[in-house]
């Protein structure tokens, strides 16, 4: 009655004067224990359990929007395309047609990695790179990342295979993906040493 009503009788005497008078000053300790316990204990680890319900259930939400987003052909699709676009002009490249009748003349292109570095300047391609869940922080570092030779330039699949790469948060099989390319490649490395020992 305390928790949710007056924490009074209902001839209007109050519960805790009342347990005062009639059991005595141990039974009104035990008494504010009570309600203190009720009140602050149990209504706070229903409140708790109440947030982190909403809590996690605000999370999978969003984890499931991001998931409908990388799976999204649609969007990678038009969004890349006008990541494309933004390098050409920017790279002062000009096809003889559309990106999709210009597919080979694209491929051939090494585009300088200083026009990318403008590119990600721009808003529209920093909207594009958020929309296609690349890493803010990595937007300014992209012609690093995507040339690995250090030669200065780079290829347009190698930008748009990156950028796929990019997508979404660190996982588990990026880290085994590598360990394994470098095992395989100490192997390739040994076998070449080998044989150049032989050689010699």
């Amino acid at each position: 009655r305390c928790s949710f009503g007056d924490c009074s009788t209902i001839g209007g005497q109050p519960i805790f004067e009342f347990v005062n008078n009639h059991y005595g000053p141990a039974a009104s300790m035990f008494y504010c224990l009570f309600v203190f316990a009720i009140s602050v204990g149990l209504f706070n680890v229903v409140s708790a359990i109440f947030v982190e319900s909403t809590m996690d259930a605000a999370v999978r939400v969003q984890q499931q929007r991001k998931k409908e987003r990388l799976s999204s052909e649609l969007l990678w699709d038009t969004r890349i395309g006008i990541l494309v676009k933004l390098i050409l002009e920017e790279s002062k490249e000009q096809l003889p047609g559309t990106l999709s009748e210009s597919v080979d003349l694209i491929h051939s292109l090494e585009i300088g990695t200083e026009a990318l570095d403008e590119v990600v300047k721009n808003e529209l391609a920093k909207q594009m790179l958020d929309d296609l869940d690349i890493d803010s922080d990595d937007h300014s570092r992209l012609s690093d990342i995507l040339d690995p030779d250090n030669g200065g330039t780079f290829n347009i699949c190698d930008f748009i295979d990156g950028l796929r790469s990019l997508r979404g948060d660190p996982r588990r099989s990026d880290i085994v993906c590598v360990d394994l390319m470098i095992r395989a490649l100490q192997k390739t490395v040994a076998t070449m040493d080998c044989k150049v020992d032989e050689i010699q």
